[in-house]
């Protein structure tokens, strides 16, 4: 860990980084393993966890393999400590203080706050979060605080020491400090963080009426788009402008709500609003305006998106899509773009394997040269036993993805697994260099109507100096496609397998594995996307 607080130090983003022992870590995993078995009925279902202060994510990762959480959120200032999180840790903020904790809906809240600061941190934790169940690793002085008494009176929290340690011993970084690791439960009678904030900053409102309605407390609104929205175009800036119209939209409602506070109360009853009714269309309005926002910025990320698989896209979409939680700010903006390419370049490596394992069948393969063991097609089928060190042949009759669709006239022609499939395989050969085009007219559904049984379609691509074949394809009503695929993309492939399962090592052994003089040349050609792949990841 030392080399890594240099490199913090060395460009000032230490932000008194010391990371959370084991020590703490176990104790931790176990008292939550306590609370599960003895209050079952209260505590079984702990499924998601936010760490504020993150840093490299060890203690969510300890969570995912010693407590089972699978849904994993980070708030870390340090844009060089968001790289090193594992890429299933979604990091929904950076600067804690313009975090909004109230819309983080999480099950559990750890904080390791910097010691110079744990006394403000810790009030803002405990009066915002969302969970009822925190884990705070504070100085052992926190007892001496009133801010700290107070913000627990304000969540009629309870609180339990769990643990006494220090830091003397880290394994990561040493300190003096003596601390305690704090269980808070917050109350579950009044347990919603953001209705105690509508209650504190309305209070004169609700003081008009001696009995609020609940009515439509989970009304839902979608706001409408801004015009400005709507004529904003991509390019320089572009985060920048986003951000500055959600703002101005944002400074719209609160003024129209605190407008509501100076009418009066027999009016207001008039028209039957209550500080419920207000109160659930807030909420509301201010989630629907996060996701109209984070949706217009993700629904300009083609240069990302498009290099992905159907699977796969739609998986890095749907993580994105639950984000609307996440406050809209220019330096969240920037740490999601980092998690978008981060989890972008796994999941480019992912479905090249995945292409591979779906095209594989007992008439398509080869073994390596060293590979003296014999293919056995039954075993690969049904998950016996995975063969290893084998390559794919350029002639392939895939059975089961999908051929020429029967039934109804708008189900004719190629079916819509095939012409995913037929994508997929454009998308993963484009990414190892084979410029074809991946929106092919015939892979829509219009174009799809015009396949016919049988009938040979030629797919073409950029690569070698020229436009040429890239693979020709067989539809057949028995579901079946017949390829035939370039040498060159099958060899492509083959390397770029054998390099991410380790099967080969170098480009010299891909040539004398596979046989084949080029293939040195794309061993480490799968696309690797980087900052410049989103151009508005630089104004970010």
């Amino acid at each position: 860990m030392n080399p890594l607080v240099s490199v913090l130090k060395e460009s000032a983003q230490d932000f008194e980084f010391y990371p959370t022992t084991q020590e703490i870590i176990d104790r931790l995993v176990a008292d939550l393993a306590y609370l599960r078995d003895e209050r079952f009925s209260d505590y079984g279902r702990i499924e998601s966890a936010l760490d504020i202060g993150a840093g490299s994510g060890k203690v969510l990762c300890a969570l995912r393999e010693k407590a089972d959480l699978r849904s994993l959120y980070a708030i870390e200032k340090s844009t060089l400590l968001c790289e090193q999180m594992s890429p299933d840790i979604f990091i929904v903020g950076t600067e804690f203080q313009e975090q909004s904790l109230v819309s983080k809906q999480v099950d559990l809240t750890f904080c390791n706050p910097p010691y110079s600061e744990f006394v403000e941190w810790t009030v803002k934790v405990i009066r915002e979060s969302a969970s009822r169940l925190i884990y705070l690793v504070i100085p052992e002085r926190w007892g001496n605080s009133a801010s700290i008494a107070k913000a627990l009176r304000y969540r009629e929290a309870s609180t339990q020491v769990v643990g006494h340690f220090d830091f003397l011993a880290s394994e990561d970084r040493a300190a003096r400090a003596k601390v305690h690791l704090l269980r808070v439960e917050l109350s579950t009678e009044h347990d919603d963080a953001f209705d105690r904030f509508f209650a504190e900053q309305f209070a004169d409102l609700n003081a008009k009426f001696k009995t609020p309605k609940s009515e439509d407390s989970d009304r839902k609104t979608e706001p409408k788009r801004n015009p400005k929205l709507e004529a904003l175009v991509v390019g320089v800036n572009y985060p920048e402008r986003l951000v500055a119209l959600y703002n101005e939209e944002l400074d719209h409602v609160r003024r129209n709500y605190d407008l509501v506070r100076e009418l009066d109360a027999d009016l207001l009853r008039e028209f039957e609003v209550h500080p419920a009714r207000i109160l659930g269309c807030l909420k509301a309005r201010l989630a629907g305006l996060r996701n109209l926002y984070w949706r217009e910025l993700f629904s300009n990320m083609e240069s990302v998106t498009n290099r992905l698989t159907t699977k796969k896209r739609n998986a890095l979409l749907n993580r994105l899509n639950t984000s609307g939680n996440v406050d809209f700010t220019l330096t969240n903006i920037h740490a999601v773009l980092i998690w978008v390419l981060k989890n972008a370049n796994g999941y480019l490596d992912e479905q090249l394997l995945d292409l591979f394992d779906q095209m594989v069948a007992k008439a398509n393969v080869r073994n390596y040269r060293s590979n003296q063991r014999p293919f056995v097609h039954d075993r690969w089928r049904y998950n016996q036993e995975k063969p290893t060190h084998i390559a794919l042949e350029y002639r392939l009759v895939l059975a089961n993805v999908g051929g020429i669709g029967r039934g109804y006239s708008w189900e004719k022609g190629l079916s819509e697994s095939a012409s995913e499939f037929l994508r997929d395989l454009l998308t993963v050969a484009h990414g190892l260099g084979f410029r074809g085009d991946t929106t092919d007219y015939r892979l829509s559904r219009p174009g799809r109507s015009h396949w016919s049984t049988g009938s040979l379609e030629a797919f073409r691509a950029l690569f070698g100096g020229g436009n040429e074949v890239l693979f020709e394809v067989r539809a057949f009503l028995n579901g079946n496609l017949h390829l035939r695929i370039h040498q060159k993309l099958a060899l492509a492939l083959n390397v770029e397998v054998g390099r991410l399962r380790g099967w080969i090592k170098s480009g010299e052994e891909a040539t004398d594995e596979l046989g084949d003089e080029d293939a040195a040349r794309f061993f480490g050609t799968n696309l690797r996307l980087g900052l410049g792949s989103l151009p508005m990841l630089a104004a970010a």
